[in-house]
């Protein structure tokens, strides 16, 4: 009888030891899983500094400007198809920087506006009349946006009419 019961506490014993092991090597590999999955979707959500548009824009902007700039990797989206990484870059900085970029279209100048105009493709040429027309139509612009994305739509259709500014829309 008690060697059965040694025999029993050996057995749950082996079983236990190989359900922890199972939870350990979940465990490590869960992280490697996770790293995975965000390089594997950054094509959809819009993965960290993936050059993979090829967009001469992307090389040119003023990195100083946004700590996301600086903090990002090349990792993210290598690779991926139709992914447009100036559309990525524009929605993070704008909602990043949502409230410094609102302050400075109040005024129509300021290093946020500057590095938003550096953003939506214009020439330096073209930040002071920038400023000026954002400052113009804040209130199309800032009332009752609540998304980013709008914002960028607003800002967009608002470029598209302007011709005389160089920016790329």
């Amino acid at each position: 009888m008690d060697s059965e019961k040694s025999g029993t506490k050996g057995d749950m014993r082996t079983v236990l030891n190989r359900k922890k092991m199972r939870w350990n090597a979940l465990l490590l590999a869960l992280p490697g899983i996770l790293f995975c999955s965000d390089i594997l979707l950054a094509c959809h959500k819009g993965g960290p500094m993936g050059f993979a548009d090829n967009d001469p824009g992307a090389f040119s902007m003023d990195v100083s400007s946004s700590p996301t700039f600086i903090a990002a990797s090349t990792v993210g989206a290598a690779g991926c198809k139709n992914w447009d990484y100036a559309r990525q870059q524009q929605l993070h900085f704008i909602q990043d920087q949502w409230s410094f970029i609102s302050e400075d279209a109040s005024r129509g100048s300021g290093e946020h506006l500057t590095a938003l105009t550096q953003i939506m493709g214009c020439n330096k040429s073209d930040q002071v009349d920038f400023g000026i027309m954002v400052h113009h139509h804040y209130s199309f612009l800032f009332y009752k946006t609540d998304s980013n994305i709008n914002f960028l739509l607003k800002l967009e259709d608002l470029l598209s009419q302007n011709q005389s500014m160089s920016c790329k829309v």
